[in-house]
């Protein structure tokens, strides 16, 4: 194999990869989701689902007013399931799309990821603490 060929092997590769997702997210980087345990002012714990302005347009959902938004244990078992309004309101300081998901302590305990599997992209991801 000539150098050259190797270079278009790896360049081809470097582009696969930021095209499914998986380059990026260096300084600046905007995630499509994140997703965090949320205590609230009045010391409630939710889950707090954030998506950016990019995604959060109609066109994600297919049209659709609705999507679902599910949560699921380590074994990806369904823990948390519910309808939510599409696109997210945009509301708070700084504004972003959101929605604050109750949920119970024995629900919150056995979370492992959360995604709104009807979007396309499907958004999805790792359950975080918020800072």
């Amino acid at each position: 194999m000539t150098l050259g060929v190797l270079l278009v092997l790896l360049g081809g590769g470097v582009l696969l990869l930021v095209l499914l997702g998986g380059g990026g997210g260096g300084a600046g980087a905007t995630q499509p989701i994140k997703i965090e345990q949320y205590t609230t002012p009045e010391g409630l714990v939710e889950v707090l689902v954030t998506v950016s302005d990019e995604v959060n347009v109609p066109k994600t959902a297919g049209g659709a007013q609705t999507v679902a938004f599910e949560c699921v244990d380590p074994k990806g078992e369904v823990v948390l399931r519910s309808q939510q309004t599409w696109p997210l309101l945009s509301d708070g300081d700084p504004p972003a799309p959101h929605v604050h998901q109750p949920a119970s302590p024995e629900e919150l305990r056995r979370l492992a990821e959360c995604r709104f599997p009807e979007t396309t992209p499907r958004l999805e991801g790792r359950v975080g603490l918020a800072r």
